[in-house]
């Protein structure tokens, strides 16, 4: 009973006092869409309530990646499958691309081929506009080294079903050991 309260009590030392005491806004998860839909931006914010766009004018995120999944959503009536990653940084967030886009696939497969270990330590995503008006793309850097990951996935027949499920599992792996 003593060795349980000494581990609440350890428990309790470690967590840190908020940073902002005060007015805040709440540590509420929020999705940052990638897309070139907007000409002020390459990635964004959007306030569902006044059907706005927030433009975020940063071109890189860097936080722990905890979470990679797969999201079945409804747009005009037909199923459209998105790739979540879940971040956490200065609060956490949500990545939000289409499966099918060059940005969501420039992603996971490079996160496919990094190491457990990676997602144990913040990882930075950027956003990099393309050559054509409807291109991104997702570059991936060590944010300790500032070296960015290079994994070019080339033209062959790729099972990315199979490379999706090896970066989720990567992540899972590193959170759950």
């Amino acid at each position: 009973m003593e060795e349980l309260l000494s581990q609440i009590l350890a428990q309790l030392k470690a967590q840190a006092t908020p940073s902002v005491l005060g007015f805040c806004n709440p540590p509420k998860t929020r999705y940052i869409y990638a897309n070139r839909q907007y000409p002020n931006c390459l990635w964004y914010f959007w306030d569902g309530g006044k059907s706005v766009h927030e433009p975020i004018e940063q071109h890189a995120i860097t936080g722990v990646i905890d979470k990679i999944e797969i999201e079945t959503k409804e747009f005009r009536g037909k199923s459209d499958p998105k790739l979540n990653i879940s971040i956490k940084a200065d609060k956490p967030y949500v990545i939000q691309a289409g499966i099918d886009t060059m940005f969501a696939k420039g992603l996971i497969f490079t996160l496919s081929k990094l190491p457990v270990e990676a997602f144990k330590k913040p990882i930075m995503i950027a956003v990099e506009a393309g050559d054509t008006e409807q291109v991104l793309f997702a570059k991936v850097y060590n944010p300790a080294t500032g070296s960015l990951v290079y994994a070019p996935y080339g033209d062959g027949v790729i099972d990315w079903p199979a490379v999706t499920q090896k970066a989720i599992d990567k992540v899972s792996a590193a959170h759950h050991s």
